[in-house]
C-alpha cells in the first residue's frame, strides 16, 4: 500500500469516527435532557435539579464526543504506521483541549445556575442585601477565574511556560488594586455595613456632620440618603464606616421628644401642667406607655420653664408631632388667658441730684 493510500485511509477512519462522535454525542445530550428532565420535573422541590439537568445536556454531549474520539485514537494506536503520525498526536491534543473547555463550560454553567437560583428563590426572603449585591459580583469573578485556569491548563499541556503569564496576571492585579484602592476600600466598607448592619434601607440616620436623612439604598461603593431638605446625597461607604452614625430607628423606631415651654411669672403651674397633659392625651401619635412626663425645670429670666418629655411611635414623625403639640399648647393657652412671655428687661433709671 502506498503512502498516499495509507494517508487517505487514515483520514477516512478519522473522519468516520469524528462524524460518529458528533452524532452519538448529540443523541446522548438529547436523551440526557429528555429522560432525566422528565424524571426530576415531577419531583417535589426539584427546580434546581431540573435546571442542572438541562444545562448539562451540552457538556454530556461533548463528553460522549470525547469518549468516541478516544476510542478512535485507541484503535489507531494498534497500527504502528499510524500511531506515529501527526494526525494521531493531533487527535490526542484535540481530545484534551475539548475536554478541558467542556469542563470549564459545564462548571461555569453550574455556578451561574446555582447562584441565579439562590438569588431568585432564597435571597429575596433574606433580611440582608448582602447576597443580592455580592453574588452577582462573585458570579462574574468565578467566570473569569474558571476560564483563566482552563486556559493555563491547556497551555501547560502544550508545554508552554505559564509561569510568566501567572506572574503577569499577578502584577496586573496588584496594579489594578493600587489604582482602585479607594473603590476597593469603599467596597470593603460596604461589605462591613451590610454584614454589621448599623442601619438598613429606610432607617433615619444622623451623621457626625449633623446631616439627617433616610437611607434609600446601600450599594457596594456608596450609600444613597434622602436628606430632610429633599436632597439626594451619595456618601462613600468608607466615610460612613469610619465616622459616627446615629440611627434613630434601631433598635426601636420609637423616639422621645423634648419640648420646652415657658409661661409668665404668676401663672398657676398646676393648671398649666394639667392643660399640657390633656393635650398629650388627646394626640393619637403620642404614646401612652411609657406615659408622658411634664417637669417644671427652672425659674428663667423672663419665664417659668417646663419640659415636656413624651414618646412617639416613629422617629420620622418627630417634627410633625412637635408642631401639633406646640400649636395645641398655643391655642389652649390663648383660650385660658395664659401668657407665653418673650425675653424682656426692665430698666430703671435713677435720677441723682448734682
Amino acid at each position: 500500500m502506498t503512502l498516499d493510500r495509507q494517508l487517505i485511509d487514515l483520514l477516512l477512519v478519522v473522519l468516520a469516527h469524528v462524524i460518529a462522535a458528533v452524532v452519538i454525542g448529540w443523541l446522548a445530550g438529547r436523551l440526557w435532557s429528555t429522560i432525566l428532565g422528565r424524571i426530576v420535573k415531577h419531583a417535589a422541590g426539584a427546580e434546581l435539579d431540573t435546571r442542572l439537568v438541562l444545562i448539562s445536556r451540552r457538556p454530556v454531549a461533548v463528553l460522549v464526543f470525547i469518549l468516541v474520539l478516544q476510542v478512535a485514537r485507541d484503535k489507531l494506536s494498534h497500527f504502528p504506521q499510524w500511531a506515529g503520525s501527526p494526525v494521531f498526536d493531533w487527535i490526542g491534543h484535540l481530545i484534551f483541549v475539548v475536554g478541558v473547555a467542556a469542563a470549564a463550560l459545564w462548571l461555569n454553567l453550574v455556578l451561574r445556575t446555582v447562584i441565579d437560583w439562590y438569588l431568585h428563590n432564597i435571597a429575596r426572603r433574606t433580611q440582608t442585601a448582602l447576597d443580592d449585591l455580592f453574588l452577582p459580583l462573585l458570579r462574574k469573578v468565578l467566570v473569569v477565574v474558571v476560564y483563566f485556569l482552563a486556559f493555563t491548563i491547556i497551555l501547560s499541556h502544550f508545554e508552554i511556560n505559564v509561569t510568566g503569564l501567572i506572574a503577569t496576571a499577578g502584577v496586573a492585579s496588584l496594579a489594578i488594586a493600587l489604582a482602585a484602592q479607594d473603590t476597593l476600600g469603599n467596597m470593603l466598607a460596604g461589605f462591613m455595613i451590610l454584614t454589621d448592619r448599623p442601619f438598613r434601607e429606610g432607617d433615619r440616620i444622623e451623621l457626625n456632620n449633623g446631616m439627617r436623612g433616610d437611607v434609600l439604598h446601600i450599594g457596594l461603593r456608596s450609600t444613597k440618603i434622602l436628606s430632610r431638605e429633599g436632597k439626594y446625597v451619595v456618601i462613600p461607604n468608607k466615610d460612613l464606616a469610619n465616622g459616627q452614625v446615629i440611627n434613630h430607628v434601631l433598635p426601636d423606631p420609637k423616639m422621645r421628644l423634648r419640648i420646652p415651654v415657658g409661661v409668665a411669672y404668676g401663672t398657676d403651674m398646676r393648671k398649666v401642667k394639667a392643660i399640657i397633659r390633656s393635650i398629650l392625651d388627646e394626640n393619637p401619635r403620642v404614646l401612652k406607655d411609657p406615659p408622658p412626663r411634664i417637669y417644671f425645670t427652672e425659674f428663667g429670666e423672663s419665664s417659668l420653664n417646663l419640659l415636656i418629655r413624651c414618646w412617639i411611635e416613629d422617629a420620622r414623625d418627630q417634627w410633625p408631632v412637635t408642631d401639633e403639640i406646640n400649636m395645641a399648647i398655643k391655642d389652649r393657652f390663648e383660650a385660658e388667658g395664659i401668657e407665653i412671655p418673650f425675653p424682656q428687661r426692665d430698666i430703671h433709671i435713677r435720677s441723682q441730684g448734682r
